[in-house]
């Protein structure tokens, strides 16, 4: 598990916020590029019992942004102090047998899904950025915490792929 990332609510730098939105924007260009270097019979395989594979690590990317982060962020700029509920990923992927859905429709809609968030994130004013939620099993948030937790999210979904692409080069 990664540790979570908390960033004081105040000030916010105008220039830390524009390069957390660039990463996030460019996130689905890194993800997919990984996934196109992973040979074809090896997008189901796991690693382990304990990792995901390719197919798994998309459909999860998906689900988060659309059930998760969507709602979050939209909760954060619409309502007061909303509770934001956590999401059971590796329920998720039982339930929906992520292993055997199409990895092409998984990324397009992820692509898709990012992009609709990265337009409700682009151009925030401190005020936003700053508006709070309860975020169940992490507490009082930020959306500028929230944004750190996403980008955090991706970054360890970017390591995951970037092994298993290391493991199943085409």
């Amino acid at each position: 598990m990664r540790k979570e990332v908390r960033m004081p609510t105040g000030r916010v730098a105008v220039q830390d916020y524009e390069e957390l939105v660039g990463f996030l924007e460019q996130t689905p260009r890194r993800i997919k590029e990984l996934v196109s270097e992973v040979r074809k019979d090896a997008l189901r395989e796991r690693p382990s019992a304990e990792c995901w594979s390719v197919v798994e690590q998309i459909c999860h990317l998906r689900d988060i942004e659309q059930e998760g982060y969507r709602v979050r962020i939209q909760r954060i700029l619409t309502e007061s102090n909303p509770s934001l509920p956590d999401i059971a990923g590796d329920q998720l992927a039982i339930e929906r047998n992520y292993v055997d859905q199409d990895l092409g429709l998984a990324l397009d809609a992820f692509i898709d899904a990012r992009a609709e968030n990265f337009r409700a994130i682009r151009g925030l004013s401190v005020n936003q950025l700053n508006r709070t939620g309860v975020y169940e099993g992490f507490g009082p948030v930020t959306l500028l915490e929230l944004l750190v937790k996403l980008q955090d999210h991706d970054s360890g979904h970017i390591d995951e792929l970037t092994h298993l692409r290391d493991l199943y080069l085409a």
